[in-house]
Parts: structure tokens; C-alpha cells; sequence
């Protein structure tokens, strides 16, 4: 009786549960002689042994059992940091998962798990399925290696050394399409044992010579996958003996380095984002200073001249009411000579928090330089303006000073309404301050566009009279 099977004949499941076996029935005390005839292009290790149909299927149920949850947990765990890829968009995480993905393709394709499941009609796959799973398994453990531990930032000559590497396995896996399967393999296999040493040697020079955090659980982890390598290749030229536990040790390694390496991934997620956290921190701090007054905390006339143009261009578009309010301390100068520059800072600051007080969401207030200060007001008509500008005048006049009850603050206002060109509103209100000061202080002033020599303007009172009649 003749029985033919193999990866090169369509799938038969009564040879493959899951390795090749051939059921026969011998008598008691009775011989049997078979011949095994192999043609392989490649590499084979062949274990023939006899069992009891019993014991085989038991061993052959341990397998699949073993198996079903070695590619479960792999797949979990390929989801779990595919998920994350997504959420975060780091190239570590995608490199991560497709160097498990073509060496998970590899294991099934070793097995004859994905034969079985995948293409069991069309035999001249297997081909291609190992030597292109094991180029691309080094490929893309390449890449990863190169983005987990930064060797961009750590060393500029590995970083370029492993890209030519991972270039030369993506050729390789692309040369297995028009060479024969023989050569394919030699290379792939050649080129993953020049891969895995090389990188546990950059994980080494990492962890004793930079320091480098992810680097050591790199090389933890790598050491699992080379161990469990190693004891298949050993169990396989016959130096140790053939087990359940030597057959599968790569699978073992390659299981505990996929666990080691998803925790490094993470500790490697938790310091970017702790990271990312530190440095929005840090730019938010940076565009606050760039935009704040450091003595009062206002806004500065930078930004204040961003912003407020922007305001603008909504005002004219909406067709909306505004004013500016420019405001100066009154004898600011005889504060700081007669009680010095820490009781003017304090003024400054005081000041600042009173206008704050009266700031709707779109007022934007703003220290234009030493003790002068502008307040756009959006959305205001004149009355409103003047309202605000009354209570300004009131609050600062009233506002006490613990241990200088002799120290009084007033403050002038200069108010233009809705001119749309930023330089021109400054220029006006400029002007009306101008006249506050000069009909006497602690005073507002309307600029009037019509004719300026009629500003209106307030003085302790809420009668509004002209400028001729003050004069």
C-alpha cells in the first residue's frame, strides 16, 4: 500500500492532525516493513516514530490545545496594541504588531495550520508563505527595534545600519517571488540569524552603555525568544532530546517576548504621554508668558494687538457696537518716588485686578507700557462704555492701601467708539486721554469724531458738559 502527503499535495486531514502521520494496522508478533522516500528543497528535521492510535491522538490533542492557545493569546495581544496604534498613531506600536503578525504567519505556516485553514486546495502557496513570513518577520522587527529604543536620537550610525538591514529583508521577501523556494529559505534564514544577533547586540550596547530604559526590557525580552529558539534548533540536529516542551520552545520564547515586550509597550506609552504631558505643560506655560504681563498678569501689546484685530474683523462682519478704553494712573511717577517701586508694583497690580473684575468673556485688557493700560470692550455702545469707565474711576478712587492710608490712586480714561482701524481707535482714545489729563484727571473723556474740541468728559460727576465750557 502506497501513501503519498506533504506540503506540495492538496490537504488531506487524515495525514495532517497535526503532523504528518500514515495509519496502519499490524498483527500481533507479526513484522512490517515500510519505506519513507522524502524530496524536500529545503532543510527538514524528520522524527519517525511509531505510536498506538490512542497515544498519538492524546499528543496530537496537547498540540492543537497548545496551539489554539498560543495564537489566542497572540492575537489578543496584537489587538490590545493595534488599538493603541490607533488611539496615538506611534510607529512603535505598528512595527510591533506586524513584526507578530508575519512571524504568527510563520508559526501557522510551519505547522501547517494555516495550510489547513487557508489554502488547502492550492499547495503551491506554501512556497512562498515561509520564506516571505520570515523576511518580513525581520523586517519589521527591525523597524520596531529602531523607533522603541529612539536609536535615532541614541546613535545615528545603528539607526542608518538597521534600515539598510530592514530594506535588505523586504528584497529578500519580494526575491522569493521570482527565485525557488531552496534559495528563498537559505537566504531568509540566513538573513533572521544575522537579524536576532544583531539586536540583541544593539540591546546590550543600549542597556550598559546609554542606559536606556526600553532597552532593557528589549533585551529581557529578546533573550526569552532567542532561548526558545535555540533549544528548537538543538532538539532539531538531535543535540538535546526531542519533547512536547523542545518542539514548541520557540513558540514558548516567542510567547513570553510578545508578554514582555506589550508591558514595555506600555511603560513605553504611560513616559510618552507622561512626556507629551510635560511638554503641553510647558508650551501652554510658554504661549501664556509670550501673551501675559509678568508684574500684573494682564495681557501684553502683543497680544492685545493679535486679539484685538481679530475682534475687529468680527465687529465689521456682524456689524457690531465696540469702544476702547485707555487708561492712565495719575501721577503714577510721585508713587514710586515717595513710596518706592514695590508700593507702585502693588499699585499696578491692584489696578489690574479691579479692571479684571469688570472684563465680560470677549474684553480683552491689556498693560500698553509702565502704567498705562487699554480695555476693549466688544459688543458695547457708547453708554455702556461710559458706565464701565464710571466704575473704573469710582473703584480705583476708593481703593485703600493697607499700612498707607494716606495713599490715594486715580486713574484718567480716554474712550473711542467703534472705528474699525486699530491704529486710528488707539490714536483717538490716545487723544481723548490726552484731554482727561488735561481738564484735571480721574476723569473719562468721549472722543467725539465729528470735533474733537467738543470731547465730552466726566469729572466726579454724572453731568456730561463740554470741553469749551470746562475751559
Amino acid at each position: 500500500m502506497k501513501k503519498e502527503f506533504g506540503d506540495l499535495r492538496v490537504y488531506d486531514k487524515s495525514t495532517f492532525m497535526p503532523n504528518p502521520s500514515y495509519e496502519f494496522s499490524i498483527l500481533p508478533d507479526r513484522e512490517k516493513i515500510f519505506f519513507i522516500k522524502i524530496i524536500s528543497e529545503g532543510s527538514l528535521n524528520i522524527g519517525v516514530s511509531v505510536q498506538d492510535v490512542n497515544a498519538y491522538m492524546r499528543s496530537s490533542s496537547i498540540q492543537i490545545k497548545w496551539l489554539s492557545f498560543y495564537f489566542g493569546a497572540v492575537f489578543i495581544m496584537l489587538m490590545y496594541n493595534f488599538i493603541i496604534y490607533l488611539i496615538i498613531k506611534n510607529k512603535s506600536f505598528l512595527y510591533y504588531v506586524l513584526f507578530h503578525v508575519s512571524y504568527t504567519v510563520f508559526a501557522l505556516g510551519l505547522s501547517g495550520i494555516a495550510f489547513e485553514l487557508f489554502w488547502p486546495e492550492t499547495p503551491e502557496i506554501n512556497r512562498y508563505v515561509l520564506p516571505i513570513a520570515m523576511a518580513l518577520t525581520g523586517a519589521f522587527s527591525l523597524l520596531f527595534t529602531i523607533h522603541f529604543l529612539d536609536l535615532k536620537m541614541m546613535n545615528n550610525r545603528l539607526y542608518n545600519s538597521l534600515y539598510v538591514l530592514a530594506g535588505i529583508s523586504f528584497l529578500i521577501a519580494l526575491l522569493t517571488i521570482v527565485t525557488g523556494y531552496s534559495i528563498a529559505v537559505k537566504l531568509s534564514s540566513l538573513l533572521s540569524f544575522v537579524i536576532v544577533i544583531t539586536l540583541f547586540i544593539v540591546a546590550l550596547y543600549l542597556v550598559f552603555y546609554k542606559k536606556n530604559i526600553n532597552a532593557l526590557f528589549y533585551l529581557i525580552a529578546w533573550s526569552f525568544f532567542l532561548v526558545g529558539v535555540a533549544i528548537a534548533h538543538l532538539s532539531n540536529i538531535g543535540l538535546i532530546p526531542s519533547t512536547m516542551l523542545t518542539s514548541f520552545s520557540s513558540q514558548i520564547g516567542s510567547f513570553f517576548e510578545l508578554l514582555l515586550l506589550s508591558i514595555g509597550l506600555a511603560y513605553y506609552y504611560n513616559r510618552l504621554k507622561d512626556e507629551h504631558g510635560k511638554l503641553t505643560y510647558a508650551n501652554d506655560r510658554l504661549r501664556v508668558l509670550s501673551h501675559t504681563d509678568e508684574l500684573t498678569g494682564s495681557y501684553n501689546r502683543r497680544y492685545f494687538f493679535d486679539k484685538v484685530n481679530t475682534l475687529l474683523s468680527i465687529a465689521k462682519d456682524e456689524k457690531s457696537e465696540f469702544s476702547l478704553l485707555m487708561l492712565d494712573l495719575d501721577n503714577f511717577k510721585d508713587v514710586n518716588d515717595i513710596y518706592g517701586h514695590d508700593v507702585g508694583d502693588k499699585v499696578l497690580k491692584s489696578f489690574t485686578d479691579t479692571c479684571k473684575t469688570m472684563l465680560r468673556e470677549n474684553d480683552v485688557f491689556a498693560r500698553f507700557g509702565g502704567e498705562e493700560f487699554v480695555l476693549f470692550l466688544a459688543t458695547v455702545d457708547e453708554m455702556t462704555a461710559i458706565d464701565i469707565a464710571k466704575r473704573i474711576n469710582k473703584t480705583v478712587r476708593n481703593t485703600t492701601f493697607d499700612a498707607l492710608p494716606d495713599l490715594q490712586v486715580t486713574v484718567s480714561i480716554g474712550i473711542s467708539n467703534n472705528t474699525l482701524e486699530l491704529k486710528k481707535l488707539l490714536d483717538e482714545a490716545d487723544k481723548a486721554l490726552y484731554k482727561a489729563k488735561e481738564v484735571g484727571r480721574d476723569t473719562y473723556v468721549v472722543y467725539d469724531e465729528a470735533l474733537f474740541m467738543n470731547v465730552k468728559y466726566h469729572r466726579s460727576s454724572t453731568q456730561l458738559i463740554t470741553v469749551d465750557e470746562c475751559l
